[in-house]
């Protein structure tokens, strides 16, 4: 039996696949550049990386048994080959697959199911507060990886000393983070699409509540979060031009010169590039914020130069 201390949320252990294998976006800037003959493989939904095809011709939507961190993998090829410059020694294609990889992955796959049913029913019997994401098999079946998620810290070698004894298989446990989890299982977000870490997100940048902030939303954790319950990704991909907006709009509270006098900012639309003012009269006033006047925003009264204009 085998026990993993947990892993960073972001950890590449998830994909079952070495840190070095990277996509054909993230290729090492040092070193001499060699050039390869290298197909796209898809390694999953989001992430294609470039192996190196040897002396041999690919085309898209062929099977290759491949290079991994946890032995060779079944893949399909993603982009056909094509000559490639790489700084970093790429993964090897290992060969076609034939029939017997077909059926032993296959066997592999329902193994897989088996025990993932057998690890959720003993994390339900045990009354464990984690969920059973994944479960991988490595090195040809030799053993399985169990991922699951949790918030706390809790010691699981009950879990697998009780599926170990289940399974009769050598086990291993790694504990993910919840956004880990979402990549895995996938779903659809609150705008209706396929969750952006299930499709095209590679990696995980940092969100805060500042961006949220920023962007003007309303500060409801059921509505910033997504189904994994950390902020939205999504926060992110406006933040820069929220941040360089902001910059040309006047600050909330702040006083300012309209066409209809003098006033003070109760709200800003960034996109739109509106500003809503109240008036000294206690109007409500929208305008461009081209219509404001900042030469003048800082005065509170007009000057009697002002009056005999």
């Amino acid at each position: 039996m085998t026990f993993f201390l947990p892993l960073a949320e972001d950890t590449t252990a998830t994909l079952g696949l070495d840190a070095n294998l990277l996509a054909e976006d993230e290729l090492a800037r040092d070193g001499e550049a060699v050039l390869y003959n290298a197909a796209g493989v898809r390694v999953e939904p989001a992430r294609v990386v470039s192996f190196d095809a040897g002396d041999e011709l690919y085309r898209r939507g062929d099977r290759v048994m491949c290079e991994g961190g946890t032995g060779p993998q079944l893949l399909t090829v993603a982009i056909a080959t094509r000559r490639v410059l790489s700084k970093i020694k790429l993964p090897r294609i290992l060969r076609r697959v034939n029939d017997d990889d077909a059926v032993n992955e296959a066997k592999l796959r329902g193994r897989e199911q088996i025990i993932y049913r057998q690890a959720k029913e003993a994390a339900n019997r045990l009354r464990l507060p984690v969920k059973v994401v994944r479960v991988e098999a490595i090195r040809g079946g030799e053993s399985y990886i169990v991922y699951f998620a949790s918030e706390e810290k809790i010691t699981y070698r009950e879990l697998l000393r009780s599926l170990s004894q289940s399974t009769r298989e050598r086990i291993e446990l790694r504990q993910i983070g919840m956004r880990d989890a979402a990549k895995i299982v996938g779903g659809v977000g609150p705008c209706g699409l396929q969750l952006c870490c299930n499709t095209f997100l590679s990696d995980f940048a940092p969100v805060s509540i500042k961006m949220a902030k920023d962007q003007g939303l309303a500060l409801n954790p059921q509505k910033v979060s997504g189904v994994c319950g950390r902020l939205l990704c999504c926060l992110v991909y406006e933040e820069a031009y929220y941040r360089a907006a902001r910059k040309l709009v006047p600050r909330f509270g702040e006083k300012v010169w309209t066409s209809r006098g003098l006033g003070r900012v109760k709200d800003v639309d960034v996109l739109q590039m509106q500003v809503r003012v109240i008036l000294e009269k206690g109007e409500l006033f929208t305008c461009p914020v081209s219509e404001i006047d900042h030469s003048r925003k800082l005065r509170s009264k007009p000057s009697a130069a002002d009056d005999d204009d």
